[in-house]
């Protein structure tokens, strides 16, 4: 076994082990624990080799396991009140389904019982009074939790979910920096925008740092739930490579001349500090913390002076993520966020055995090519890449949610490569307004009001044409429910297909 895939086994076990401590207990983490240095054994019998997998495991396990008791004694991930009897608990929402006699509302606690004490589970509250709420507010509440009497599905042993009667009611909470900064930047937009331009400017802002407070409107949300691109308006990871890449513009024009001697070591502190301010201003959602925890990894490794590939760092933000907070490492979110990563890496890796080796393209872009035929090229691979993400996506979006059609294939190819490109312009939007607020002169607000009418008509383009995938029938079906086990054979004939090996007959 190389070093790669020992790295990654050994991340795979210390999460299972940790994970299944935290959430589940002693027994199935013993018992976890047990299959996974079998596993270890006897590839080391088969192969004949050295016990270093058998230690690395060892190794592993012993920390997982010592990590996830000292999570479960700090955050409980269950409730610990038993059911039946009141509680009281405190926690951010994160969806409301209103229903004609009650509203369902998933919560994620943070707090229970009286003393309030730590805690971190999800819980699906079936509320038949109180004050309205909406997602991402941080809210009371007062019920019993519920025994469920059915049998559990993969998802709720992957995510378990603590069902519960009672009302909820907002909590006063000072807003944090993240919704600051974004109020004070979303107020500056819209001095330079015009009429009815609040609704695209939240858009833009929800593209960049995510809808977490729920702020957009009904009709948008609908409609991008309908044309099945609703993960564009969540903060994803690749929004961390795009802070950076623009930090990186500052560093290499004025910042990195001081540096002359250490300034890898310098670049990588500046990166890291750019990493977790954007991490912070996104309230560390959890695709921006994963991919946080990844970033950090590969400007760890560039200053050592180390290249890494894709699939590391992978698995060392997902091992990263795991050991900060091991209580949100299946959830649905989080689930999605590292699937599609790693569905962007295997659409890199073919993409490559397609098109030859990396020398390869490096002599074709140097022998020349005017400038449309490399954004040409790139828009090409971009949707490439989009379509064999998808590909990825939706045996697991079946699973998770039976709602997946070809509508929400097409609009994802197409708006993806779209959204990317409009980063820029989303940035520049943003930095004119603030530049024009700091010093009025003319031409800045000139600047800033060109800007911002480019901005609002291009974010009225995409409302436009999401409403008009959103208008065709059937834009959104439920489908029939997939099995977890059907779903898992059909990523693993992607994967098989994907790393197949077909002779070359190119002589």
């Amino acid at each position: 076994m190389n070093r790669t895939r020992l790295h990654a086994w050994a991340i795979a076990i210390f999460l299972a082990a940790e994970w299944t401590r935290y959430v589940w207990g002693w027994r199935p983490a013993i018992q976890t624990a047990a299959l996974a240095l079998a596993l270890a054994g006897l590839c080391t019998l088969v192969r004949r080799a050295k016990p270093r997998l058998l230690a690395v495991s060892a190794c592993s396990v012993a920390v997982g396991l010592a990590l996830g008791s000292a999570w479960s004694v700090r955050q409980p991930a269950h409730p610990l009140a038993p059911p039946g009897a009141w509680d009281v608990f405190a926690g951010q929402v994160q969806s409301v389904k209103v229903a004609r006699r009650q509203t369902e509302i998933l919560v994620a606690v943070r707090q229970e019982g009286e003393p309030a004490r730590r805690c971190h589970f999800q819980a699906l509250v079936f509320a038949e009074g109180g004050a309205r709420v909406a997602a991402g507010e941080w809210v009371r509440g007062k019920g019993m939790w519920e025994a469920s009497d059915r049998a559990p599905t993969a998802m709720d042993l992957l995510s378990p979910l603590v069902r519960g009667v009672g009302r909820v009611y907002p909590l006063d909470r000072p807003p944090s920096f993240g919704d600051r900064w974004t109020a004070a930047l979303e107020a500056d937009m819209e001095k330079f925008s015009p009429g009815g331009g609040h609704e695209l400017i939240q858009l833009a802002l929800s593209m960049v740092f995510g809808d977490a407070q729920g702020q957009l409107t009904q009709r948008v949300s609908s409609d991008f739930l309908a044309a099945g691109v609703t993960h564009l308006l969540v903060a994803s990871g690749s929004n961390v490579g795009f802070a950076l890449e623009m930090a990186a513009i500052p560093w290499q024009r004025w910042l990195a001349r001081p540096w002359s001697r250490h300034r890898r070591v310098a670049y990588g502190v500046y990166a890291l500090g750019v990493v977790f301010t954007f991490a912070w201003i996104c309230n560390f959602q959890l695709a921006i913390l994963r991919a946080a925890c990844g970033a950090m990894y590969a400007i760890a490794a560039a200053m050592c002076r180390r290249r890494v590939q894709g699939y590391t760092v992978l698995w060392a933000s997902a091992g990263c993520a795991g050991a900060l907070d091991p209580a949100d490492l299946l959830t649905p979110s989080m689930l999605l966020s590292l699937y599609a990563a790693f569905a962007v890496c295997e659409a890199e890796a073919l993409w490559r055995r397609a098109r030859g080796t990396q020398e390869a393209a490096v002599r074709a872009r140097r022998a020349g090519g005017s400038r449309a035929t490399r954004l040409g090229a790139a828009l090409v691979r971009g949707a490439i890449t989009t379509a064999i993400v998808d590909a990825y996506l939706v045996p697991v979006l079946w699973w998770m949610f039976r709602q997946w059609t070809p509508y929400a294939a097409v609009t994802t190819a197409l708006l993806e490569p779209a959204v990317e490109m409009l980063m820029p312009l989303i940035a520049l939007w943003g930095l004119a307004t603030c530049a024009a607020c700091l010093w009025a002169v003319p031409p800045l607000t000139w600047m800033a009001i060109g800007i911002s009418h480019v901005g609002c008509a291009t974010m009225a383009a995409i409302v436009w044409f999401v409403h008009f995938v959103a208008s065709w029938r059937g834009s959104l079906q439920a489908l029939p429910p997939m099995s977890f086990g059907c779903a898992l054979a059909l990523v693993a004939c992607l994967i098989t297909v994907a790393h197949a090996r077909f002779p070359d007959r190119r002589r």
